[in-house]
């Protein structure tokens, strides 16, 4: 170690070095790297049916699905607990529109940030969350999805 220190070796250079292990996943692993986008990312225009927005949760697997606008911009975020929520409330789900069930804050990430911010952003929280909608962070547009067992599955 004192070496180490005293050539100024880095964590980074370590990482560059050891690609493999943890700590190198930690410092070189992308939320691009990992996230579901393309065919993979769960997302629905606003103006899309309810039907077709369960369609989309259910094909994707995801358990949410980003809400956005004509341009490609994120409204929104509906996760199976915002379905439950307004089934166990006696909602009629098919009567609704997306605006009506979506959160219109969500949490979120940009592509460009470590994988590893992704999975404390979401489990070091009062009530941690399974999914973050993912933003290119220049034009601020939903490019996918990032689920917490993706992260974990990449040994982070």
């Amino acid at each position: 170690m004192a070496l180490m220190n005293m050539r100024g070796f880095k964590p980074e250079q370590f990482a560059l070095l050891h690609p493999g292990g943890q700590l190198g996943k930690r410092l070189l692993i992308t939320v691009a790297d990992i996230m579901r986008s393309g065919e993979n990312n769960p997302v629905v225009n606003v103006k899309d049916s309810v039907r077709d927005m369960l369609s989309e949760i259910t094909s994707k697997l995801s358990g949410a699905v980003s809400v956005v606008d004509d341009e490609g911009n994120l409204l929104g975020l509906v996760t199976d607990y915002d379905i439950r929520k307004v089934l166990e409330q006696g909602g009629d789900l098919f009567s609704l529109t997306i605006p009506d069930i979506m959160n219109d804050n969500p949490t979120y990430i940009c592509s460009d940030e470590k994988a590893v911010v992704a999975l404390d952003l979401m489990e070091n929280r009062e009530k941690p969350f399974l999914v973050l909608p993912v933003l290119e962070r220049s034009t601020r547009r939903v490019v996918g999805m990032i689920h917490l067992h993706d992260l974990v599955a990449k040994g982070l």
